[in-house]
């Protein structure tokens, strides 16, 4: 948390304003102008953002949503909230995103939305799951949890589908300790997701009867407060300065763990840039692979694991080649805000000298 942003959050706590309020708005027209973005709505995390978005893509009981397994359950589970079921598409090995042509496969006359997430912040092949998208009247909500600041074909991350999830939670590059960020491309989304992100009252209501009382769809508590948001400001001011190194970081590991035996560096292609939230690859023998890192003091994940094999999902791993196949092989290493040269030199040099 940089200085900037403790002493801006210490100063909306002397005021007498602390709830949503004007820096809530100010933070809102920032990140919308940073990022292009046409309409941006915060809320209290990602996961409510989720949620929003998939009320307004009309997602309701019986309404089949196609998504990815390999991701955090806050994807997920928001579907379930509708009375929706979430159907699985498999991955492409190469990206670890959602593969476009499973996704055709699995689309039936129930399918109300796609679920595309950005793993690791790298974007998904979005022209061609828009193209679905329009070809079955369907919506597109992108979960870019990981992918802030992430470009595809020149076009950031949050202006190209119809929904994007942003979240600043605790272990996002850009934190605000919680939080989220809702976008929309059309006015009448933004302005139903400002609604219903305060218990469904409309705040901006003129009438004669008071606005508190302009009830017409049932909401939620999911707005943010003025001492996030100017926590989340200050945070954005430091955004370059954060994407740059992490793209630093990701560059020396691609340069100089291209050739290493046993691994496989994850696709990077031209049209796209990715933000970088971790850095995946396959390894043969990850236990053997994790447990020589751990050995020099170097931390290892797997981030995500697998959703179709919760309970609340159905229990048991589905009819994905991909996915299945790669199961076994994916990891993360360290790449973080802090992380120095001599760290970096130190995981791939580690790396290097084989497991």
């Amino acid at each position: 948390m940089s200085n900037k942003a403790i002493k801006d959050a210490s100063q909306v706590l002397k005021t007498r304003w602390i709830g949503q309020g004007p820096k809530v708005d100010q933070v809102e027209k920032k990140f919308s102008k940073m990022f292009k973005i046409p309409y941006s709505v915060t809320v209290n995390s990602g996961t409510s953002a989720l949620h929003l978005a998939l009320i307004l893509a009309g997602v309701g009981p019986g309404d089949e949503v196609i998504s990815t397994p390999i991701t955090c359950s806050a994807t997920n589970i928001p579907v379930l909230y509708l009375g929706g079921k979430v159907v699985f598409a498999d991955i492409q090995k190469e990206t670890m995103n959602i593969d476009p042509k499973s996704i055709e496969k699995k689309v039936t006359s129930k399918t109300k939305a796609i679920m595309a997430v950005h793993w690791a912040g790298y974007p998904c092949d979005m022209d061609e799951i828009n193209k679905i998208a329009k070809k079955h009247k369907l919506k597109v909500i992108e979960d870019g949890a990981q992918a802030l600041g992430a470009k595809y074909k020149g076009k950031y991350v949050g202006s190209v589908s119809d929904f994007t999830c942003f979240s600043f939670q605790a272990i996002k590059p850009i934190t605000s300790v919680d939080g989220g960020m809702l976008c929309t491309l059309k006015k009448k989304d933004y302005q139903q997701a400002r609604i219903l992100r305060w218990y469904g009252i409309d705040r901006e209501f003129k009438g004669d009867i008071h606005w508190k009382y302009q009830i017409k769809d049932i909401g939620y508590k999911y707005h943010m407060n003025d001492v996030t948001a100017a926590i989340l400001s200050a945070q954005l001011d430091d955004w370059k300065k954060i994407s740059s190194q992490r793209e630093k970081i990701a560059k020396r590991y691609l340069k100089e763990l291209k050739d290493v035996p046993g691994l496989t560096l994850l696709k990077r292609h031209k049209d796209r840039q990715g933000a970088n939230w971790t850095f995946t690859m396959h390894v043969e023998k990850r236990n053997d692979f994790q447990k020589k890192l751990a050995e020099n003091g170097i931390e290892s994940h797997i981030v995500h694991v697998r959703n179709d094999i919760c309970p609340i999902f159905g229990g048991k791993k589905q009819n994905l080649p991909v996915m299945n196949k790669i199961e076994s092989t994916y990891v993360s290493i360290p790449i973080h805000n802090h992380l120095t040269d001599v760290d970096v030199s130190k995981v791939i040099k580690t790396i290097r000298n084989g497991w």
